[in-house]
């Protein structure tokens, strides 16, 4: 067990450091238990925030998280077993060097198993896309559609700056409707603040490209895609929609767009990604993954509504059962990999 005897030992360790410097920091006692009792309201204020990630979880998010972290389980096994078990040979019979080596070969593994995570829900994800997006209005049905056009800042960050995303959003918007494509246009956009108005700057730039204002419906509560696409089913009514934004973003959109029951196709407007914006889509349907699998996350006006919970039906049990042998063999698998007796 020597890899759970070194983590008791660095704990100890920390402990036993902590306790030796804290004389030389708090030069009297009623100091030290005046920060401690600030530290305690500190840690249960953190804490109750931490809560709220979690205060709409359901039966449904509970099966979802167990296949989750099964599936996390099987990756790291792989990985362990692909090529990590090779570091194994270096283990010396030192008490302190091997508990090193195993600490080194767990972050190891849980960096690459991060990695292939954000790998394959990427790859999920794109999969189910990008068979639903045209670049080109030729390969879109000849019908009128509801247009959701989801918002963007208009500005760069220095507030004079023009960004291209919104400015390329609004062209293929207008594209659309002067090939006679738009029936309706429902802009969803962020308003939270003072003087940052995003549907209404995108309703103002169509209007002066020709776009009739009785055509233009504005939600100034599309604070993130998940609400943009929550509330255009709950508030607006939209089952069958045409949603225009970036390459890279329609994934996300259509994706939360099947999950959420609308029937939706993306049109791209143009616009590519630099690196910052690579990394931040990449890690961001990880993030949306995790937002309806397992956190249930709700718009911020609004509700995705109220679903059937699991109960002890045949067909749910089936269902649970398979959920918890595939856990079962994830646990299995992923023992030897962790090494704890190594």
């Amino acid at each position: 067990m020597k890899g759970l005897k070194f983590l008791i030992f660095l704990g100890v360790l920390f402990f036993l450091i902590v306790l030796f410097m804290l004389p030389f920091y708090y030069s009297d006692i009623s100091t030290l238990l005046s920060d401690l009792n600030k530290g305690t309201k500190t840690a249960s204020s953190v804490f109750n925030d931490l809560l709220q990630y979690f205060q709409h979880v359901d039966s449904w998010n509970l099966l979802g998280f167990l296949f989750l972290a099964a599936s996390i389980l099987i990756m790291h096994s792989l990985i362990d077993q692909s090529f990590l078990y090779r570091l194994n040979k270096f283990y010396s019979g030192n008490f302190y060097l091997d508990g090193l080596l195993w600490l080194s070969k767990r972050l190891l593994s849980l960096i690459f198993t991060t990695l292939f995570f954000i790998f394959m829900a990427n790859l999920i994800v794109d999969f189910y896309s990008n068979i639903r997006i045209a670049s080109d209005t030729k390969d879109i049905e000849k019908e009128k559609y509801t247009v959701l056009l989801l918002g963007t800042n208009k500005y760069l960050q220095d507030g004079k700056s023009e960004n291209l995303y919104y400015t390329y959003r609004i062209d293929a918007v207008v594209e659309l409707y002067e090939q006679g494509y738009v029936s309706t246009i429902l802009i969803s956009g962020d308003n939270s603040r003072e003087g940052y108005n995003e549907p209404r700057d995108m309703m103002l730039s169509l209007m002066k490209r020709g776009v009739p204002k009785d055509l233009i419906k504005l939600d100034f509560a599309g604070f993130r895609t998940l609400d943009s696409i929550v509330r255009s089913k709950r508030l607006f009514g939209l089952k069958n929609v045409l949603i225009v934004s970036q390459g890279f973003h329609l994934q996300r959109a259509l994706f939360l767009s099947w999950y959420f029951g609308v029937d939706a196709i993306g049109y791209e407007a143009e616009g590519s990604m630099n690196m910052p914006m690579f990394i931040r889509e990449h890690l961001a349907v990880p993030k949306m993954i995790l937002d309806i699998a397992v956190l249930n996350t709700q718009p911020e006006y609004g509700s995705t509504g109220v679903r059937r919970q699991l109960s002890f039906s045949q067909k749910d049990i089936v269902l649970i059962s398979f959920i918890l042998i595939y856990l079962s063999i994830a646990v299995y698998l992923s023992y030897d990999a962790f090494d704890f007796g190594k």
